[in-house]
């Protein structure tokens, strides 16, 4: 395996991409899964990056080896094991970030959380990522330890990937409950640290311009966190599942429903919670559909599956039947006009007469219960 054949797209702004990765522990908060052990995070945040940084400066590292190997087991069939090459050849993606690059100067910045799916990792959303920070937000993907497909410390430490109990056997109670409100509690720490006084981020950042975008569980996470918390100011669903309280509160914020899956009369779960909670949306609201999408087109594997070997161009295999590439693609223009029509106040500033495959409707059209990534 080439590691080279490995590259995501390029982000299409005008600014230059910085990354650094945040260790952030809780001390007010126990890890629901491991006894003893105060809540512990890791964040990959993106900026804008001073014009000073090279294009001849290394990128960033996409994957430690060991989170490579998680991510490549939660895509492993049951006794299927990968080997070095394939890890190496993940780990070694080439980004277009630069570590630890200096932060453009410039008027305070809107952020935009990412929440990834059930199973996945925080740099799994970074073309996504990349995109938005080149037109001028702050990004930061957060991993969930014990959620995530594994999250490592700066000390080497790992946290592998728990499955919800009793999922397999169709009992949602858990990722209900312990799941959701974990995340939940995560993006909240989150922005305590990053907007306090005491952050050096905090002189980036316009606090009262603030984003939430969930892939799967991870928009879930987004559409309660917007019900418990005044801070986000507009929020995107990345496809998945919708449950919580706010199925029946509703929100009064500008909401993105952005569905990747196509609607199943014979299986309910599909988009569960979407149809319920469209008419409970008081505030600005755009249901848009990427025809041809799969459930993990909105990730870096759009990208990355099919030189890895995981794309079976005879299966939908969670991406749908648009062309390596084209889905992230097309992810990436509908949340960047999203977010800077109600983040940037620039609705005029982008077509979608280049991606057809875009369609908004008037409100979703699905119903049921929980459908969570893999």
């Amino acid at each position: 395996m080439n590691a080279n054949r490995l590259v995501l797209p390029p982000p299409g702004g005008p600014y230059r991409v910085g990354t650094q990765a945040l260790h952030l522990i809780d001390p007010t908060r126990a890890d629901p899964w491991q006894t003893g052990r105060r809540r512990e995070l890791m964040v990959q945040l993106w900026y804008p990056a001073a014009l000073c940084t090279q294009d001849t400066e290394p990128s960033a590292r996409y994957l430690t080896p060991s989170v490579a190997d998680h991510v490549l087991e939660m895509w492993a069939e049951e006794g299927e094991k990968f080997g070095p090459a394939l890890r190496d050849a993940l780990a070694g993606t080439r980004v277009h970030a630069t570590h630890g690059a200096p932060a453009a100067s410039g008027p305070l910045r809107p952020l935009v959380l990412l929440s990834p799916g059930l199973g996945e990792y925080r740099t799994g959303l970074t073309a996504l990522a990349e995109e938005l920070v080149s037109h001028g937000f702050v990004v930061a993907s957060v991993d969930h330890p014990s959620d995530a497909a594994g999250v490592e410390f700066p000390d080497g430490s790992a946290v592998p990937h728990r499955e919800p109990e009793g999922l397999e056997d169709g009992d949602t109670s858990d990722l209900e409950t312990r799941y959701l409100a974990s995340r939940v509690a995560d993006l909240r720490f989150v922005l305590d640290r990053l907007l306090d006084h005491g952050s050096p981020w905090r002189m980036l950042l316009d606090p009262a311009r603030i984003g939430i975008a969930g892939h799967s569980l991870g928009g879930a996470a987004a559409a309660e966190l917007a019900r418990l918390d005044a801070r986000p100011a507009a929020i995107a669903v990345l496809d998945g599942s919708l449950f919580g309280r706010v199925l029946s509160t509703g929100l009064d914020l500008p909401v993105l429903l952005c569905a990747l899956t196509l609607p199943d009369p014979d299986d309910p779960d599909v988009l569960a919670g979407w149809g319920q909670l469209w008419p409970l949306l008081r505030g600005p609201r755009r249901h848009t559909t990427v025809r041809g999408a799969g459930h993990m087109s909105a990730t870096d594997f759009d990208i990355l599956a099919g030189p890895l070997g995981l794309r079976d161009p005879g299966e939908d295999s969670g991406f749908g039947t648009l062309p390596p590439g084209r889905g992230i693609a097309l992810v990436r223009e509908a949340l960047a006009m999203f977010f800077e029509e109600h983040l940037m106040d620039r609705p005029a500033q982008r077509s979608l007469s280049g991606f057809p495959e875009l369609s908004t409707e008037t409100a979703p059209h699905t119903s049921g219960t929980v459908k969570p990534s893999h």
